[in-house]
């Protein structure tokens, strides 16, 4: 009796034996794959913590903003009071009134970048000052009103000397805020310059933050042609 004849079908290859003794086959395709992950980690963990910086120092910047912010309203404010004091004569005193109340009456950021948004920027139109302008015009007149020699009468009366005392003390912190702001203003710009964070958007929409720049001498200048410095 003949055996039956079976057709042979397609061979099928044989399932990859491991070699005994060595690693899985397996085993090099997950290294790649954990290592592939791994790098895309650190790469998003990176980015992440650059990006909380970026954010931690527009804080710094608005931090210091409202400080300088204070000081400004500070330096103005003790103007104001020297100038009611009744120890200038009237055109200084007027003068320096002035200025001082469009420092106070001033609206709006000081610095107009966008960054504040909690304080709406104001219209400038025509014929209308900057804040950088309002507070370096009233630098410019506590020069002119209080020169060497007012600086010498207002030193004889105790009352002057006191009202000397307070807008020098206000105008030197007022030195320091500035500093201070435009020290974090440099920092914050300085790191959203560089490639990974202008590449990944890290700072997301946020304004890049602009500096205050003032003329903010408010003594009257020596012999020499230099600001004295302000105690």
């Amino acid at each position: 009796m003949l055996n039956p004849i079976v057709a042979a079908g397609p061979q099928l290859p044989a399932a990859p034996v491991d070699p005994p003794g060595g690693p899985p086959t397996w085993l090099g395709p997950a290294v790649v794959v954990l290592a592939a992950a791994l790098v895309f980690l650190a790469i998003a963990w990176s980015a992440y913590a650059k990006a909380l910086r970026v954010d931690r120092l527009h804080r710094q910047v608005l931090g210091s903003r409202a400080t300088l912010e204070a000081q400004l309203v500070h330096r103005a404010q003790a103007a104001a009071d020297l100038a009611a004091s009744g120890l200038l004569d009237p055109a200084s005193a007027l003068l320096l009134s002035q200025a001082a109340h469009d420092a106070l009456d001033a609206e709006g950021p000081i610095v107009d970048d966008g960054l504040d948004t909690d304080t709406p920027a104001q219209p400038v139109g025509e014929g209308t000052r900057s804040r950088a302008r309002i507070e370096s015009d009233l630098s410019r007149v506590i020069r002119t009103v209080v020169d060497a020699p007012m600086r010498a009468a207002l030193g004889a009366d105790p009352r002057g000397q006191e009202a000397l005392d307070r807008l020098d003390k206000a105008a030197y912190r007022m030195v320091l805020a500035r500093r201070f702001h435009n020290t974090h203003v440099a920092e914050a710009r300085r790191l959203r310059a560089a490639l990974d964070v202008r590449v990944l958007h890290l700072a997301g929409h946020a304004p890049l933050p602009r500096t205050f720049d003032i003329d903010d001498a408010t003594d009257a200048p020596s012999e020499s042609g230099n600001a004295q410095a302000t105690s």
